[in-house]
């Protein structure tokens, strides 16, 4: 298979050393200058040459990828990979993804929460049912941007509004991995976006959002780029039972209504595997020619930020 790699921060590092055990033919294209990596190039008319690509893995900048991913489909690639989230903004989004399906081009916006070992532990225990009627469901997630970015993080795009950055979009995960838990699309109700460290960033580090799901679950979610140390939590209330889940002992606990504890299950987890399990995912869908997208998830999720956004202005 032949893979290309568009930009090459952490992330795209992160899918070229996972592709590596593949053995695969990777071309890569970056304007950086301080990386050493075989068959990289820097201009798009080297990088399209002789381009017969299996998978594309578009990782450049927020702002870049909707006209990125508009080149990509002229190559004419069996699968494009986009890294989360799909665009900054919602223009031209609907026509983007009718494109993809017209050309049964299967394109996959990097979720890589759905296939991280404790939340697919708790979708099973709701499928199952074991918490009843879900009556709310409170997630929260901080981590520093200054110690996050492996580089100057002023100079990434996380920082800079220009680059679609700012905390919602770059930790959009948690926009979407609440509706994949429970199956239901969320639609915004209030929201609170504030600047409120001395980052130097011209974004939002700090956002609170309160959503509805379909069937009425409350979802409130936190999310910020100045928490000291890197956490993510979640908590589910329903009519049976509760359940609590933290990135710090990664227990899923699971309470009846007399305290009770129904679960108490650790999950052993290695940071890359989800991200491995993604690419396999990916990999084993293009070798069998079948198509697969979450393109009309990822569009929603941009709309959703787009809505909540519009109420943090008001």
């Amino acid at each position: 298979m032949k893979i290309g790699i568009i930009g090459f921060g952490s992330i795209g590092n992160r899918h070229y050393q996972n592709l590596k055990k593949y053995n695969f033919d990777i071309k890569i294209l970056t304007k950086r200058k301080d990386i050493s990596l075989k068959n990289i190039v820097s201009s798009w008319d080297d990088f399209s040459a002789d381009a017969d690509f299996d998978i594309i893995f578009v990782t450049n900048e927020t702002a870049k990828h909707f006209e990125t991913i508009k080149k990509c489909i002229k190559l004419k690639p069996k699968a494009i990979f986009i890294e989360k989230p799909l665009s900054h903004n919602i223009k031209g989004l609907n026509d983007l993804a009718r494109e993809l399906k017209r050309k049964k081009i299967s394109a996959w916006v990097g979720y890589n929460l759905q296939f991280f070992k404790p939340f697919i532990k708790i979708k099973n225990i709701l499928n199952n049912n074991l918490l009843g009627k879900l009556y709310y469901m409170r997630l929260s997630v901080g981590q520093n941007l200054s110690v996050w970015r492996d580089r100057d993080y002023r100079k990434c795009y996380s920082s800079q509004k220009k680059g679609g950055g700012g905390v919602m979009l770059d930790l959009v995960h948690d926009i979407n991995y609440p509706a994949w838990l429970i199956e239901e699309k969320l639609s915004p109700i209030t929201c609170v976006a504030k600047k409120l460290s001395d980052l130097e960033v011209d974004t939002e580090d700090y956002v609170e959002s309160v959503l509805k799901s379909e069937s009425g679950i409350m979802v409130s979610i936190h999310q910020d780029f100045i928490r000291a140390s890197f956490r993510r939590s979640l908590e589910i209330s329903g009519v049976k039972a509760s359940l609590n889940w933290n990135s710090d002992d990664n227990i899923i606990t699971v309470c009846d209504k007399s305290g009770n504890k129904i679960i108490s299950d650790k999950i052993k987890i290695g940071r890359n595997k989800m991200f491995r399990d993604e690419i396999d995912h990916i990999i084993k869908n293009v070798k069998k020619n079948n198509y697969f997208s979450n393109i009309d998830e990822a569009a929603r999720d941009v709309k959703i930020i787009n809505n909540l956004k519009k109420y943090a202005a008001k």
